[in-house]
């Protein structure tokens, strides 16, 4: 097989989850789809270290959405807003989703 031939997909994508607290995880609604692109783990981890997240974003768990806002609502980097946005739009659409997390 020649190098060209293999996908790697490492990464994450930004994702909306809600807690389910009978199974104690956490869990996105079947069909959700992110509507920002596909970030690499070092990309991610540049970003939340920028918001003064932990970077370990593999080893933690979701962030608080209303928290996540605040958080990035002023922020003028492009990347920021596109973020922002997009938790908005999971608030927006999906009411029951609390938190959001890379994944």
């Amino acid at each position: 097989m020649k190098i060209s031939e293999v996908l790697i997909r490492e990464g994450a994508d930004f994702l909306g989850y809600t807690k389910n607290e009978k199974t104690n995880t956490w869990e996105f609604p079947d069909g959700f789809e992110s509507q920002t692109p596909h970030r690499s783990n070092m990309a991610v981890r540049e970003l939340l270290g920028k918001l003064g997240y932990n970077p370990d974003f593999e080893n933690e768990g979701p962030m608080e959405i209303d928290e996540f806002i605040a958080k990035t609502g002023g922020d003028t980097d492009r990347e920021v807003k596109m973020y922002n946005q997009e938790a908005l739009r999971i608030k927006k659409t999906h009411p029951e989703l609390t938190h959001v997390a890379f994944a």
